[in-house]
């Protein structure tokens, strides 16, 4: 029997391949590989096997990792474009013979289309898929360079040449895997850092693009994307510049086809790229992945090393593409010359940010010998050209620097890049934030943008989750599908990369062949049966952002008068009414500070010796740098130093002035040592902060918690019923957890992987959890200042078995009193789910303010809080708010994490609510959004917002 079914492996491999010419002559097709996964006992037992199983067929295996091993059969190729699903099959037949769950054939797999490399001036049918593509824009000639005015690259060069720092990318090295570059006069002078292939068709040590023409190929794509990176600039006439004229390029030929692509040449790329010194990679392609994904595997490892890795959304398909779709890379989608979209390019979620895409000036092979320079269109150009623009800021700061400073904010560099593109952004008027991203690179406000710039918006700050490889091929599959696959984790892991690749041909063309066999697609059934099945076609689919901190002055006088406002309200000494509103002038002694925390200390805790230790640490630093800073602070000329500017803030939060409270059983413990002068004023309070508690939940991933959840929703409307939160708590979730969704016409239709929890409160253990179906996105939604930073989502079903709240009121109703925006009524209270700070965010000199602060709320964080404060900033005061008037500040103590939380006020008759808490920076400048921007949102969106 054993022998028959090594026969049997051994016809189908016959079957599935072509016999190889040999490796070192020209035009060889690539080996065929299989990517092996977890085989019963490890790679020695695997070679064992395949040698009874391929006795005679030349073969090897090659360590990925622990886990992953890749089966090279050195004498046989897959033909170009597959047709059948005997590949799989034999894949299928493989893990069973190793005991494996994965054994992958790397096919060339359907991927997004790229233009054909066209003749100038000759017609052509070639623009499949219909749709996608635009006509050539004569009137382009005339501003060969518009694409990179349009990103404000030469601006950006021209700062780093007035400062006298290294300009044009100069002494980066940019890697491009791609098809490989021909000769082309656009090349001609380019700085060459190495040229490689991972394709196996050709010298390890070169990266000459064959040009073949043959059906499925793309010839000169490498060319034109490396022109829009890295041609040189010879002078005022020239027709074509790259972003980076001054870098140094490293074509590393992984691809014989855009359109059609191998996994494994990729991720050996990314790879090979960080072992000989690439500082940005760009990929210009994108498709599907396998699972267990050697090249996101790769990405990580290259992120690891403090390399920027991008990659284009896709074209033609609507949805973002593997590599980009990975949170672990940047994805970039694909504009006009009119800040538009290009109509060919994919979108969603995952776009990070946009560039130019629609006919920009690029390198073209043909007419040949000689090239010449042409109209080309991908969001194969727009990730060139931001690249580019990456190899500049790296070159204007300097990469070592960079590093250094996003070590100092807990980022990767690759973080702290997409930070800062994100928020130093260009957003058009009507710029889509839901679809494309942030807006549009910006390279001149990039290099002059603070390092911090991005770090307001107050979401938790967890590393983004990567999906587990079942759930990334769900993911993709729902998305394609337009609803859930209904397959579980085994057929995913064995077919979700075939399937995927069929669902995306098909979304192409509806006769496309299937890389899958018809009986197996049967025999899995549900909705992949039901589309792959009949042949139809898929239907046509046509934070973050708050500024630096304020100045030193307006910080510190915002500190004295909050505790001057503490001082005052002490032990019920004086109203918080007449404190507000810098009705408190005196400031409070050191040693009053002294007492408050020896009162802190005193209290008892169940913290364990080792934790306690902690405290008491923290406390010593509050001590000991904040009463200096506090007699600083009584010279009104004094300049505070840093360190005792970051122990008075931690003071602020421990005396009592702006404190953030637990909720337990809807309540406040209103004896806490922290609550200081509010104490009066919050007890009579009891039920309006319980009310409106109960309606404020925690969102999070299915089954998150207190350490795994993105933001605060408020319910809105019983009868949807409706939660609002902010539009960046869903992106977050959408980048970081496995949640599964569908786009619609008004936002998107959540299949999987959202809840909010009414609960999650300390002491609590029990769970008040909901499904979450639906988002609805208002009309301007983004990310932050100058966007209506919200989110309506409708809930399903309980998880937990609990019924809706049946108090009254049963939602929250947002007064429409443009007073209270107007800050008459000065007293306010923020409900939500603060995170602690992220590790070494707020060091000075050595000390960390965010672990001191943590000491201080007893390390319980990710639970429901209550924090009470003053209004600070009318509407408009921001600079990012001053035209659109969406946002006013407030100095409640909020941390990261509150983002969706109430603001209600806490003299006003009933108590109304009149905000959406979205930005800040703790008491320093904290902002929400208006009854008036919330209703002007929603208005028109089928949905009543009330």
């Amino acid at each position: 029997m054993e022998g028959d079914t090594d026969a049997a492996l051994s016809q189908s491999l016959r079957q599935i391949s072509v016999v190889r010419a040999p490796s070192g002559l020209e035009g060889a097709g690539p080996p065929a590989r299989f990517l092996i996964v977890r085989p019963q006992g490890g790679r020695e037992e695997a070679e064992r096997r395949l040698a009874a199983l391929f006795p005679d067929e030349p073969h090897a295996v090659s360590v990925v990792d622990e886990d992953r091993f890749v089966l090279v059969f050195p004498n046989r190729s897959f033909p170009p474009v597959p047709s059948d699903g005997i590949a799989a099959a034999l894949g299928e037949r493989l893990a069973d013979a190793l005991d494996a769950p994965v054994a992958e054939p790397d096919l060339p797999r359907f991927a997004t289309p790229a233009m054909p490399d066209r003749t100038p001036g000759l017609e052509s049918v070639d623009d499949f898929p219909p749709g996608c593509w635009v006509p050539e824009e004569s009137e382009l000639e005339a501003t060969p360079l518009w694409a990179l005015d349009a990103m404000k690259v030469r601006a950006a060069w021209r700062l780093s040449q007035r400062m006298g720092r290294p300009a044009m990318g100069s002494g980066i090295v940019v890697a491009q895997p791609d098809t490989g570059i021909t000769a082309h006069v656009q090349l001609a002078d380019v700085r060459l850092a190495g040229a490689f292939n991972t394709l196996g068709d050709g010298p390890l040590d070169g990266a000459a693009d064959p040009l073949d023409d043959a059906f499925g190929q793309h010839p000169g794509h490498g060319t034109a994307t490396a022109s829009v990176l890295v041609s040189p600039a010879h002078g005022d006439s020239d027709k074509l510049v790259g972003s980076a004229p001054l870098a140094s390029h490293m074509p590393i030929r992984a691809l014989r086809s855009v359109w059609l692509h191998e996994e494994l040449p990729l991720a050996a790329a990314v790879d090979l790229a960080v072992e000989k010194g690439a500082h940005v990679v760009t990929m210009s392609f994108g498709g599907v992945a396998l699972p267990f994904s050697p090249l996101r595997a790769a990405i990580r490892r290259a992120v690891a090393r403090n390399v920027i890795v991008m990659a284009a959304a896709g074209n033609c398909v609507d949805l973002v593409v593997y590599p980009a779709r990975f949170s672990e890379c940047l994805a970039i989608g694909g504009t006009d010359s009119r800040d538009g979209k290009w109509p060919g390019s994919c979108s969603g979620s995952a776009v990070a940010v946009s560039a130019p895409a629609q006919n920009v000036l690029r390198a073209s092979i043909k007419p040949r010998p000689a090239g010449s320079v042409g109209q080309g269109q991908g969001t194969s150009f727009a990730v060139a050209l931001t690249a580019g623009v990456a190899a500049c800021w790296l070159a204007h700061h300097g990469r070592d620097r960079l590093i250094h400073e996003a070590a100092a904010r807990g980022e990767t560099l690759q973080t702290m890049f997409r930070r800062l593109v994100r928020a130093s952004a260009r957003r058009p008027a009507g710029w889509d934030a839901t679809a494309m991203g942030a807006g549009i690179v910006d390279a001149e406000a990039l290099l002059a943008a603070s390092f911090d710039l991005g770090l307001g918006t107050e979401s938790p700050g967890f590393e983004a989750e990567a999906r587990a490889p079942a759930d990334e091929m769900r993911g993709f599959l729902t998305e394609l599908l337009g609803e859930d696959p209904g397959l579980d984790d085994g057929p995913l892991l064995r077919h979700g990369a075939a399937l995927g690749s069929a669902l995306l041909a098909r979304r192409l063309d509806p006769d496309a062949p299937l890389p899958i066999a018809a009986d197996l697609v049967a025999r899995l059934g549900g909705p992949v049966a039901a589309r792959l099945g009949v042949g139809a076609a898929m239907p046509a689919v046509h934070r973050t952002d708050a500024d630096a901190r304020d100045a030193q002055a307006e910080r510190v006088g915002r500190l004295r008068q909050i505790l001057a406002f503490g001082k005052a309200t002490a032990g019920g000494g004086g109203s918080v009414e007449s404190a507000a509103g810098g009705g408190a002038r005196e400031l409070p002694a050191p040693d009053e500070l002294s007492a408050r925390l020896d009162a802190l200390l005193g209290r008892p805790d169940d913290r364990s010796p080792a934790e306690r230790a902690d405290f008491e640490k923290a406390i010593g630093l509050i001590r000991r740098h904040g009463t200096s800073g506090l007699a600083r602070l009584h010279d009104p000329l004094a300049v505070v130093p840093p360190t005792e500017l970051a122990a008075i803030e931690a003071v602020v939060k421990a005396d009592g002035s702006r404190p953030s409270l637990l909720v337990r059983n809807g309540a406040i413990d209103e004896t806490h040592p922290m609550i200081g002068g509010w104490s009066n004023r919050l007890t009579a309070l009891r039920e309006p902060i319980r009310t409106r508690a109960a309606l404020c939940g925690r969102i999070q991933p299915t089954n998150g918690h207190a350490n795994r959840y993105c933001g605060t929703g408020i319910l809105v409307d019983s009868a949807g019923p409706w939660v609002l939160s902010n539009f960046h708590v869903l992106q977050q979730a959408l980048q970081s957890y496995p949640v599964f969704s569908v786009k619609t016409e008004r936002g998107l239709r959540i299949v999987r992987g959202l809840e909010i929890d009414f609960l999650g409160e300390s002491g609590n253990a029990e769970r008040d959890r909901w499904s979450i179906e639906e988002a609805v996105f208002p009309n301007g939604a983004g990310e932050s200042f100058g966007w209506i930073d919200a989110v309506l989502l409708r809930l399903g079903r309980s998880l937990d078995g609990r019924g809706l709240p049946e108090q009254e009121p049963k939602r929250i109703a947002f007064s429409p009193d443009p007073d209270l925006a107007a800050g008459a009524l000065p007293l306010l209270g923020v409900l939500g789910f603060p995170n602690r700070p992220p590790a070494t965010e707020g060091t000075v000199d050595g000390i960390d303010w965010g672990w001191v602060v943590g000491q201080l709320f007893d390390g319980r964080f990710g639970l429901k809080r209550f924090a009470p404060g003053e209004f600070y900033r009318a509407v408009g005061s921001h600079e990012r708010d001053r035209e659109t008037r969406y946002a006013f500040g407030h100095d409640v103590t909020t941390l990261r994490g509150s983002s969706g939380s109430l603001v209600f006020s806490l003299t006003g008759a009933g108590n109304p609510a009149f905000g959406l808490h979205f930005a800040g920076y703790d008491n320093d400048s904290n902002f929400a959004l208006t009854t008036e921007a919330l209703g002007r949102g929603f208005e028109g969106r089928g949905v009543g917002f009330p």
